[in-house]
């Protein structure tokens, strides 16, 4: 599932920033992921492509939530992280679904919570990894994680600082653009955190490698049935 989920980011965004240069719709040197799914059909291209792997996220941080609760139980930041990702992956879908052309407002608005809410999957990660590195070996991941953390935080203040200066120059008229010395620096900024959002998940791929999600179909209808089925989601939660 992180896997299908990597690669659809991957080809739909390649596909999206090829057929937007060629049309000229991203003018170098601004590189944004907004401006390579700003018309149609990279629009259509792009939020297939995130929403498939966005729904990913959910399940794939149930499991990791899970293999950590059965280790180290109730620990907050274990839940904090759990629930980080899926108001990230909300945002996600705002980003797909109401491009910077359509309403730059809501598209900001969901960016901003995508990008700080895969801020706290990352470092609430990083403290997972270090407050259970005697209960659960989580190896390569761990030491990938915490590179991937420097370069996730780097990138997203260096990304914030800038956005305050377009701010101030506008004063506060974001629809007015990006100023031109500001276009790649921020750019570039925005597709290495975006590119760290991706790869903590990737990270994970080890760690989770004997864990299996399973759907199952349970029949309520009977009172002793009910109770069980709390009694197994209260263990679970």
């Amino acid at each position: 599932m992180i896997a299908f989920a990597l690669t659809i980011t991957v080809v739909a965004f390649s596909i999206c920033y090829d057929m937007s240069i060629k049309e000229g719709h991203i003018n170098p040197p601004e590189y944004f992921l907004s401006s390579s799914m700003n018309y149609m059909p990279a629009s259509s291209i792009a939020a297939f492509g995130l929403i498939l792997a966005i729904v990913c996220i959910p399940p794939v941080m149930f499991a990791r939530y899970i293999q950590i609760e059965k280790s180290a139980p109730n620990l907050v930041i274990n839940k904090v992280s759990l629930y980080s990702s899926w108001i990230a992956s909300f945002g996600g879908f705002i980003v797909a679904c109401f491009q910077a052309r359509s309403n730059i407002h809501i598209h900001l608005l969901g960016a901003g919570v995508f990008f700080a809410f895969s801020l706290f999957v990352v470092l609430s990660q990083l403290y997972l990894d270090r407050i259970t590195r005697d209960e659960i070996p989580h190896g390569l991941g761990q030491k990938l994680r915490m590179g991937i953390g420097l370069i996730s935080v780097g990138s997203l203040v260096t990304l914030a600082i800038q956005g305050l200066m377009v701010l101030i120059e506008y004063e506060g008229d974001v629809s007015k653009g990006t100023p031109e010395g500001l276009k790649l620096p921020m750019s570039v900024m925005e597709l290495l955190f975006f590119a760290t959002c991706l790869a903590i998940y990737a990270t994970m791929i080890p760690d989770l490698r004997t864990l299996r999600l399973r759907i199952t179909v349970v029949d309520i209808s009977e009172d002793d049935a009910v109770n069980n089925s709390g009694e197994r989601m209260k263990a679970v939660l």
